[in-house]
């Protein structure tokens, strides 16, 4: 199988390829944050038995909604990649068709599993639908990542064609288990972060399951990006050698993005240390955005040799683009009064 593939014939981009990249960066920040909350929250919920039991409700009423909306903020990055990197995106998909389409149904059980734990985190023997859902969101994690590396390193297709099943998993990739292990990480980090800052303003009232919620909380989000750090290097050190060298000083921009990503994040460390749950998540939410910019950058790296999303042909259609636009807006505003109106119900 060619590496390179031809571009669809008649295929044109209804607006210059840049305004996708800019949706795709700006939709995927918004759905890696909710979906970090998603796992990582599920996994706290395992790993806190006994007295603290409290942080495991805090997040539990939390689960299903932040799966719910993780799946929605899914879809729009979903299709602007596929704007861009469809033909790519999509191959990896097909040559691991069984796996991929599991990654729905892991989805949708872990979704039930965790309302049936919302309703009985206190109960025993509840840990086991936060365990099963957990396991299930991690082998979901696990698909992703399959195709998210087979995507962009067409030079494994060959083998991929070998498996005839459509089962392939592209585990011999050298960044497959750090990749993997970085997203884990930094969703068990968020996750902590999140429940220190919803714990945050009833410890400052002197609550003191509050205050040891908020603790245990930014606990994990410290220790986690400590252990996220190494993982980093630990995958960086992993990339092909020609797009690893373009973040050790081959390319300028590419390197400062990815320093000032580190720095954010220390940032955020220091002020986890400090217990200020606030200022942390700002300086993390900043570095996320950062991360999400390198990691499009090493997809655009990888596949350079036979890709490059600006050679995509352009046909513009600004009408309906600005539908689009009007639409989004409106949706956002709607959404936006929504949750005010159910805050504003619940405190009735």
């Amino acid at each position: 199988m060619s590496p390179t593939l031809p571009a669809l014939a008649g295929a044109a981009l209804p607006a210059p390829w840049g305004v996708f990249e800019v949706l795709l960066l700006v939709t995927f920040v918004a759905h890696v944050l909710v979906v970090n909350v998603a796992l990582g929250g599920t996994l706290l919920a395992c790993c806190t038995p006994g007295p603290r039991r409290g942080a495991a409700g805090a997040l539990a009423g939390r689960l299903p909604t932040a799966v719910a909306i993780t799946v929605n903020l899914g879809v729009p990055p979903l299709l602007f990649a596929s704007v861009l990197y469809g033909q790519y995106l999509y191959t990896a998909a097909i040559l691991s068709a069984r796996t991929w389409v599991s990654f729905f149904l892991l989805v949708m059980v872990a979704y039930g599993l965790l309302y049936r734990f919302q309703s009985r985190f206190q109960a025993a023997g509840a840990t086991l639908f936060s365990g099963l859902a957990a396991v299930l969101l991690l082998g979901a994690s696990l698909v992703m990542t399959n195709i998210a590396t087979l995507s962009i390193r067409p030079e494994a297709w060959n083998v991929a064609t070998a498996t005839p099943t459509g089962g392939f998993l592209n585990l011999a990739d050298p960044t497959f288990f750090p990749r993997w292990l970085h997203f884990v990480l930094a969703s068990l980090a968020m996750a902590g972060l999140f429940l220190a800052l919803i714990k945050s303003r009833a410890a400052g009232r002197g609550d003191g399951d509050a205050r040891e919620a908020m603790r245990l909380g930014l606990a994990w989000f410290t220790r986690a990006t400590l252990v996220q750090l190494a993982v980093g290097t630990w995958f960086l050190l992993t990339l092909p050698g020609a797009v690893r060298h373009l973040f050790l000083a081959g390319n300028i921009p590419a390197t400062v993005i990815l320093v000032v990503g580190v720095l954010l994040a220390i940032m955020a460390l220091v002020h986890g240390f400090r217990g200020r749950p606030g200022r942390a998540a700002l300086y993390a939410v900043a570095a996320v955005c950062f991360m999400v910019v390198v990691r499009d950058l090493v997809r655009r790296m990888s596949l350079a040799p036979f890709f490059l999303p600006e050679s995509l042909p352009v046909n513009a259609q600004y009408g309906p683009f600005f539908m689009f636009l009007a639409s989004f807006l409106a949706v956002a505003a709607s959404a936006v009064w929504l949750v005010a109106a159910h805050r504003r119900a619940g405190k009735e």
